[in-house]
């Protein structure tokens, strides 16, 4: 039958939870969180969250190269045959955390005389305990990882082929209304590609708004909302009503609004003060505010990313930034997605003991995974002017 501790690691060798034995229960196990990462997983098909190959790709058209023209009768023609694609490559990034027990959890948690049931029930309490720290670990690493400062030096390379760490959604989504990379980037590309070159669009919608006067009190349009006006035409591409089926669908749009808690709530208190009577008369809460039928969404990890300007190129937080006030980023998640490759999605590997450690058994959980943005025109940020 084995020692206690050899029982647990072959239990923990051969039996894993749901979320690890494929990539669709993967995705949806993360799903039934409450944090950001869900949100841009949600109603994915495993086509678009779940990839192989050495790098992760797509293709853009940025420009039409536009040949449209008029004529008259038996004129003759001069014909071109424009190259419109612009290719995206990004590199995997690799991600680990582990789970680690030692031998005296296992054996004095294992009396003698316990029969094979009674030992599994042990087996089943200690390693659900071990696998709850390893995924609240991981998911939270993860999601640390969206709003983490971009950076394409350093340990915190995010561009470079030997980077370590993904893409973060602000190196996408920033307020520069140049155009230009997020502000602790060194160099102007982005994916791979030169943001100068590839042009506006290739560069994600800015809108402000005036943070002293966000209700537009002094009438001058500068308010919040009327910010939100602006930007919620920025970001809709409507197709003509012939060929739709060279264009993107918008009903298949996937956006929200992140923000922090002091953005969810001044947008709160600008519902209610825009209101003559509550939503109902006992209650004046909006659990689920919208705008325009598209959900706000509060991300706890805003209230202390520090990845905004304080006038010096430091990344501090918004309430201590250059221009102070909360930021409101307008995702659209059928183009922002983290994609994970199909090799290497939470891998547990086996168990393994170091020699210079014989007493504790280790087993790594690897993922291989990136950010990925396939539109930038689409992703946008309204920010205090």
């Amino acid at each position: 039958m084995g020692t206690a501790l050899s029982n647990f690691n072959d239990f923990m060798n051969l039996t894993g939870p749901r979320y690890l034995t494929s990539a669709e229960q993967v995705v949806n196990e993360a799903v039934e969180n409450t944090y950001l990462l869900s949100r841009l997983l949600r109603g994915k098909g495993m086509d678009t969250v779940i990839q192989g190959g050495s790098t992760i790709r797509d293709t853009l058209m940025l420009d039409d190269a536009n040949t449209y023209d008029h004529y008259q009768p038996n004129e003759t023609f001069t014909w071109t045959n424009p190259d419109v694609a612009t290719n995206l490559e990004i590199d995997w990034r690799f991600s680990i955390d582990h789970l680690a027990w030692t031998d005296a959890e296992v054996e004095l948690q294992v009396g003698d005389g316990l029969s094979r049931d009674a030992q599994k029930v042990v087996y089943k309490r200690l390693k659900r305990l071990k696998e709850q720290r390893l995924w609240t670990s991981m998911m939270n690493g993860m999601e640390n990882d969206l709003f983490r400062l971009p950076a394409d030096s350093g340990a915190n390379d995010m561009e470079s082929s030997t980077g370590k760490v993904p893409y973060s959604i602000p190196a996408f989504i920033h307020e520069d209304n140049s155009g230009g990379a997020h502000f602790n980037f060194s160099a102007d590309t982005l994916q791979g590609l030169d943001i100068s070159e590839a042009g506006s669009r290739y560069h994600n919608q800015v809108s402000t708004y005036d943070f002293a006067d966000p209700d537009d009190s002094d009438g001058d349009q500068d308010g919040l909302l009327d910010s939100f006006d602006e930007m919620f035409l920025k970001v809709q591409f409507i197709p003509p009503a012939m060929k739709q089926e060279y264009y993107e669908n918008p009903t298949l749009a996937r956006q929200f609004i992140a923000c922090s808690r002091a953005g969810i709530n001044l947008y709160k208190k600008m519902l209610r003060d825009a209101n003559d009577t509550l939503v109902n008369r006992q209650d004046p809460a909006y659990n689920n505010p919208q705008y325009s039928g598209i959900d706000l969404m509060y991300v706890s990890k805003l209230d202390t990313a520090a990845i905004y300007n304080d006038g010096s190129s430091n990344g501090v937080v918004e309430s201590s930034a250059d221009n102070a006030g909360p930021r409101y980023y307008w995702i659209n998640g059928t183009y922002l997605t983290p994609v994970y490759h199909s090799r290497r999605y939470f891998f547990k590997h086996e168990v393994m003991k170091h020699p210079n450690q014989p007493f504790t058994c280790i087993q790594p959980v690897d993922c291989w995974w990136n950010m990925f943005c396939a539109s930038r025109q689409r992703q946008g940020i309204v920010a205090p002017a």
